[in-house]
């Protein structure tokens, strides 16, 4: 079915003629629908399914924030999560420490651009030299033709706003970066690198990185793994271009594929975001210990980074199981409920399940300061939304909206170029790229809230390693900090006396 599969679906559905089951109409919903599926799985840029301009990824964002404050009045309660959520001076102070910590993390900052700036222009190359630009031109006239450049920039901006950690948690689409990454993790998994250093603000308790020393000391695990998914993962995306199947995932040969090709995926992309984790988690810290990068502290964070990626993206793999399940399936699927609910979830259902990640997405930051176990994520988000759910909320709020006018305002001015085949992937490599900076502050500022929800005596070790803090839970008050003490430690407050 390949490449048809999408459009047969939705001609079905509309009972449409051969050039909607083609896909490849000017104005026909089918073909609206497959270019924004196309450009999610291509770029992981979320794009309307349906001709006309809608509200539908605003109200997504909203009901995801409104979600998520619900949850907040429920583990915080309505008078603590309500004050948090007006505490200018809790809000521009995370900012200012998100901001920083962005900012000593130059060697991340500097690697991710260099290898986001070198893969788009291999890609762009690629696409101007050989592949066909017809087809994107028409894709372009297709997306313009019903909307007005406003209306384009804010449907785009809303959407962008959805998916703030689109960059940083969907690496493994980044060809280069993810070679060099499987480099480095085999030759540590080898015994090829000398041994890691000890992670700053980390307890032995919560520290591994001796597992990593050497061979035969149990670095076999995850990073046999890692290496192992992102070397078949490389080649799978290599035989993809070179069948002609870029924007979507190749399938159609075996029915595990659907499963295997996900999993693949969410493994590349948590050792990357585990990466970007450590080395922000470390920029806190006046003493880094290593000075080059290793391995071995980002595989400390697995899997549990691969649960962040799910969480944040959720989208991104749903999408690939489903597009690939579905090709095992008779095309007359496409009027039964099970194509309606296909139809859906290729379509609106990609926004709306982004909508519904912004409710988990503190869980990312979470990870940095955990013992890389999935259980240990989820207990440390619970006690974020007790302590700081309201300051995520604004965080996420902020962010969606950072992202929404950076990628709006990209939009209008692209697409004043005339019409070419390589202007739309133009607008959203550029819309990535005015973006990627709202994905790490975003990152950070998760990173900053959860270091303030750590129990005192995690906290304690933390800032006994120097970490650079401005002010230190600005949100509460001295006898706050006592009781939360108590309870953290499980001791009788009176005890606490002598």
């Amino acid at each position: 079915m390949g490449w048809l599969t999408m459009p047969l679906l939705w001609a079905q559905a509309a009972g449409a003629g051969s050039e909607a089951a083609a896909g490849t109409g000017i104005g026909n919903p089918a073909a609206m629908a497959s270019l924004a599926f196309r450009r999610w799985c291509s770029g992981l840029t979320l794009s309307s399914p349906q001709l006309v301009p809608s509200r539908d990824g605003l109200w997504s964002f909203l009901t995801g924030l409104a979600v998520l404050l619900a949850v907040a009045m429920v583990m915080q309660g309505p008078l603590l999560a309500l004050e948090q959520l007006i505490d200018i001076p809790g809000h521009v102070a995370l900012v200012r420490q998100a901001t920083r910590r962005v900012w000593r993390a130059g060697r991340l900052v500097s690697a991710v651009i260099t290898f986001t700036v070198l893969a788009w222009t291999g890609s762009q190359t690629l696409g101007f030299l050989v592949e066909k630009t017809e087809k994107a031109k028409t894709d372009l006239t297709l997306l313009t033709r019903s909307r007005a450049r406003v209306e384009l920039a804010l449907e785009q901006g809303v959407l962008a706003g959805l998916t703030p950690l689109r960059d940083v948690a969907g690496l493994g689409d980044n060809l280069p970066l993810l070679i060099c990454a499987v480099y480095l993790v085999l030759r540590a998994s080898s015994g090829m690198l000398p041994p890691v250093g000890p992670a700053p603000g980390r307890s032995n308790e919560m520290s591994s990185s001796a597992r990593f020393t050497s061979r035969g000391r149990g670095a076999s695990g995850w990073s046999t793994l890692i290496w192992g998914c992102g070397s078949s993962h490389v080649l799978y995306r290599l035989v993809a271009r070179a069948s002609g199947s870029v924007d979507l995932p190749l399938g159609g040969c075996l029915i595990v594929e659907a499963l295997v090709v996900p999993l693949m995926m969410v493994v590349c992309d948590g050792f990357l975001l585990a990466w970007v984790l450590t080395e922000l988690r470390n920029a806190s810290f006046d003493h880094l210990g290593e000075d080059r990068f290793h391995p071995g502290q980002a595989l400390e964070l697995m899997p549990a980074a691969a649960l962040g990626c799910a969480l944040a993206l959720p989208a991104r793999y749903v999408a690939t199981l489903v597009f690939l399940a579905l090709q095992h399936l008779p095309t007359s699927v496409g009027t039964t409920a099970l194509g309606r609910y296909v139809r859906w979830q290729l379509g609106w259902g990609l926004v709306d399940l982004q909508g519904a990640s912004l409710v988990v997405l503190g869980l990312v930051g979470v990870v940095a300061w955990s013992r890389g176990s999935s259980g240990d994520a989820v207990r440390g988000f619970k006690r974020l939304l007790e302590k700081q759910a309201g300051h995520l909320v604004v965080a996420l709020a902020m962010a969606g909206a950072s992202a929404c006018l950076l990628a709006g305002l990209i939009y209008p001015l692209v697409l004043m170029l005339p019409p070419a085949g390589w202007v739309l992937p133009a607008a959203d490599s550029y819309a990535h790229y005015v973006t990627l900076p709202i994905g790490l502050w975003t990152l950070a500022a998760l990173i900053e809230l959860a270091a303030r929800a750590l129990p005192v005596a995690d906290r304690a070790s933390i800032l006994a390693e120097g970490q650079v803090r401005e002010e230190d839970d600005l949100d509460s008050t001295p006898e706050a900090r006592h009781h939360e003490t108590v309870a953290d430690l499980g001791q009788p407050q009176a005890a606490d006396g002598g």
